[in-house]
């Protein structure tokens, strides 16, 4: 189980870009009817990793193979239940699809890949503050931009 998680599937979390999210990952390894009888599970390894779906706005100056999220962790299940977190950043405005891949360790030190593979959806949005600062900054550039048009048409 992963938390937050949307009302809706399809829906993108929302989180802003100078904020980071804090996935939240749980679960419950199942056995068979007879538990130990193929493999003794010594961890759970979880990987997460983000892409971007699509871009918004102009953070042309981010370079996209920075930004991205990839982490790996062992937790050790306790009465088969296992839980732990990621901190994961999203600078980059847009869609971000993020996959959390579950895998077992044996104790022979063997990795099964028999877990889920799940999928949630985060939407970074730029902060207010950052905005209306970008707002304001183009708006005073507006009237010095219309001060030199005239100015160039005045000599004409």
């Amino acid at each position: 189980a992963l938390s937050p998680s949307p009302r809706n599937p399809a829906e993108p979390i929302a989180v802003q870009n100078n904020q980071q999210l804090a996935l939240k990952v749980e679960g419950v390894v199942q056995h068979g009817s007879k538990p130990g009888l193929f493999r003794k599970i010594q961890s759970v390894c979880l990987n997460v990793s983000s892409t971007l779906q699509s871009k918004s706005g102009q953070d042309y100056k981010i370079p996209i193979d920075n930004m991205t999220n990839e982490m790996e962790q062992r937790v050790e299940p306790h009465n088969d239940y296992f839980s732990t977190q990621f901190l994961l950043n999203f600078a980059i405005l847009g869609t971000h699809n993020i996959t959390v891949e579950s895998s077992v360790k044996d104790a022979n030190g063997i990795v099964w890949k028999t877990g889920p593979r799940t999928t949630i959806f985060v939407k970074s949005l730029e902060d207010p503050y950052s905005q209306q600062i970008r707002l304001q900054q183009q708006q005073a550039q507006q009237p010095l931009q219309q001060q030199q048009q005239r100015n160039a048409y005045t000599r004409f």
